[in-house]
């Protein structure tokens, strides 16, 4: 069964939320404090972290810039906090999931499982692709990649979308479709966001990024090689 981090300086909230998932049968493990949250980080990775936005000892956000690129592992906010503001900021920093307090024990606990099993249903840990006379390589545990060699640095986000169209190599995928599996919160405004982070990643792939990931014209986007699982 996963294992869960739950950070939030709201005892009673914290609490509830570890006792419900502790029934349900998870190993869960409460923090009140950031610093005590980064360093259980350091000594163990959980499959998913739950946390607030607001601690006494610092800003929620502040924390995800600083960890998230380091620990991309899967986070859903849980807070008082739900301005859109706060859910944009949320998913632009790779966040899986927003909740707003307060919210129901069991939506809670059907959306941390939905998370854990989009996430197992990814490609390979390891897999090389081809395209052309390219090779793009990646290790999904790890979060490296490179292409010819060349490594590169994709961000929480990237990786989210990058996943699920590789998990869909050669099919069509519209935008929403990215939308409601890599950002949950469904916004508008996010369609924008998915062409910009495709413009970062075909970007980042080099001269052939727009053949590695091809436009579908009023409809989204198509991964287009050809897998050599590891």
């Amino acid at each position: 069964m996963a294992y869960i981090y739950i950070a939030d300086p709201d005892s009673e909230s914290r609490l509830k939320l570890q006792q419900y998932f502790s029934v349900q049968g998870f190993s869960v493990e409460g923090f009140s404090l950031l610093s005590d949250l980064g360093k259980a980080m350091q000594k163990l990775l959980p499959d998913l972290l739950i946390m607030e936005l607001d601690f006494s000892d610092g800003d929620g956000f502040q924390f995800l810039r600083k960890t998230h690129i380091r620990y991309p592992l899967p986070i859903m906010i849980a807070s008082r906090r739900v301005s859109e503001s706060d859910r944009i900021m949320s998913f632009e920093l790779g966040c899986d999931d927003f909740v707003g307090k307060p919210y129901s024990m069991k939506e809670v606990t059907l959306r941390a499982v939905s998370i854990l099993r989009r996430r197992k249903k990814r490609v390979s840990p390891e897999s090389v692709w081809y395209l052309r006379n390219q090779t793009f390589s990646i290790n999904w545990d790890a979060h490296s990649a490179s292409i010819d060699g060349r490594e590169i640095r994709f961000t929480a986000s990237e990786w989210k979308i990058l996943s699920f169209l590789i998990g869909n190599a050669g099919s069509l995928v519209s935008r929403l479709q990215l939308l409601q599996s890599c950002f949950p919160e469904s916004l508008e405004s996010y369609d924008r966001i998915i062409d910009t982070h495709i413009k970062n990643i075909r970007a980042k792939l080099g001269a052939g990024g727009v053949e590695w990931i091809e436009t579908v014209r009023g409809y989204g986007y198509r991964f287009r090689g050809s897998s050599v699982h590891s």
